[in-house]
Parts: C-alpha cells; structure tokens; sequence
C-alpha cells in the first residue's frame, strides 16, 4: 500500500533538509576545532539554514526565495505558521551575527570575526532550532475512537525539555541519533567534543579556550583594487559599490592627512625662520 502523499512530503522534508542539516552541523564544529574558521561559519549558517526550511516545510508553509538565511524562515513561520519558534536571545544574536557579518560569503570578500565560546553559541542555536524539525501537527486515534491533534502536546514537550536543559532534541533515529550510539562512528569525536547539548556525557560544563579570531578580506586592507579586480570576477554589485565608497573615504583621509602634514611642514618652517 502506498503511503500518503504528506508522509511522502515530510520524508523529502527530513531527508533533504534535517538529514543535511545533521552533516553540516558536524562539519562547522570539525572546522572549528580545527580553527577553519571561514569554513565553520558558512557551514554554521547552512546548518540553521536547512533546520528552519525543514520546519517550515514540515509545517507546509512555502519556502522558497529565502536564500541562505535563517531570521526571515523564522519570521515566515511566526507570520504564516500555526505556532512561533520560541529561540533564547542569546540564539536570535547569534544567527543574527551570522547573517550580518557575512557568514555566506565563500571567496573572504568580507572581513569576519568570531566571539570567545562562539562554538557553545552554535551548539545551542543547533539545539533549539532542531526541537521543532520534525512532524509536530498531526492527529492520532484515542481510545474512545475519537481523533486528536498533538501539536499541543508537542509544543508543550519542547518547553518541558528546554526548562530542564535536557541533552538531545526529542527526535528519533535522527542522523545525529544514529552517530551517538555507534561508538565507533568516525564522526562521534567530532559530534561530542565540548558539547553540553548533545552527548551521552552528563556533565554540565566544559574547559574552553577563550580564543577570538578575526580576518580582514583584501578589499578592506586595499579597496583601490575593485575597479581592476572586477574586470575579471563577478562580485555582488551592493559590496563593489561598498568597496568603492571605502577607497573613496579612504584617498580622502590620505589626502586630508598630506595636506595637514604640508601645512604642519610650513608652519615650523616659518616659525623656525622666525626665530633664526
């Protein structure tokens, strides 16, 4: 017997977006050991990326045109969904910081940064989001034969398990599920190290670094080059406009700091003479 199309649906929802999104999650927290930082945030955001369309559509509100970000999926859901994605200050700054600093830039056109514990933000961005990536609004039969809906009772779960800090995401035979129980898993270490939201570990804390990292792209160190560089790459219209703003502001500082100079250069001269 074939199984009915909103199965079918939900199962190209979890594949295509939870299943991916699972990956990348390892992959950000493999290139942040590894301190690739570029690599870890382009990975971070595709991670929250495919959580929220996976929701979204899991939710069977439309996805499409949102590009590689997350806020506007989860105001698509709180504007057109039957219930709000409930995310901590800290998560909503955090994705927020992702989106604005660039985190989808792939060729370090932009300058970037991270925060000390910026991995102990993701992790938990990853935690809350994940909660809500699976089928939440669906009906069962009670036993008085009557039919009942569960988004409540789902809902209420993912309040319950958030106030009591509790590891995992209530999902099942999720990818990151099947990792964690495999021990020999090659991915595991990576899925586990320092990791206070998903584990079998029942610690409540973890020793970090406190390390910050910040690049500055080639544009900000030398922004006279956009005219020769975009003869020859394509690069997003509203960053060379940016670009050539800065070497604007930039040649007029130069230019403000020759003539102070020459002006300085005169004025002791005359005073010199003066006093001769």
């Amino acid at each position: 017997m074939p199984y009915p199309m909103h199965v079918l649906v939900n199962d190209f929802a979890l594949r295509s977006f939870r299943e991916t999104a699972d990956k990348d999650y390892i992959t950000a927290r493999m290139a942040c050991r590894a301190r690739l930082i570029q690599s870890y945030r382009w990975s971070a955001l595709h991670c929250l990326e495919k959580y929220v369309k996976g929701i979204l559509l899991l939710n069977r509100v439309n996805t499409q045109k949102l590009g590689h970000t997350v806020l506007p999926g989860i105001d698509r859901m709180k504007e057109r969904g039957k219930f709000e994605l409930e995310l901590t200050t800290g998560t909503l700054k955090f994705i927020k910081n992702l989106e604005e600093s660039g985190a989808d830039d792939r060729y370090y056109l932009l300058s970037y940064d991270i925060e000390p514990l910026d991995i102990a933000q993701f992790d938990r961005a990853v935690w809350e989001l994940r909660m809500y990536c699976r089928p939440l609004d669906y009906d069962i039969d009670g036993e008085d034969g009557k039919s009942e809906n569960m988004l409540a009772r789902e809902l209420h779960a993912i309040r319950v398990a958030r106030e009591n800090y509790k590891k995992g995401s209530l999902i099942h035979a999720g990818v990151l599920e099947k990792i964690l129980e495999k021990k020999d898993h090659p991915a595991r270490e990576a899925l586990i190290w320092n990791n206070l939201f998903f584990g079998p570990s029942r610690r409540k804390s973890v020793k970090m670094r406190l390390d910050w990292e910040a690049g500055n792209s080639a544009f900000f160190l030398n922004p006279q080059i956009i005219d020769e560089v975009v003869k020859y790459v394509t690069v997003p219209k509203e960053l060379v406009e940016g670009v050539r703003q800065l070497a604007k502001q930039r040649a007029n500082e130069k230019a403000k700091a020759e003539r102070d100079a020459k002006k300085a250069a005169k004025l002791a001269a005359k005073q010199s003479g003066g006093v001769a």
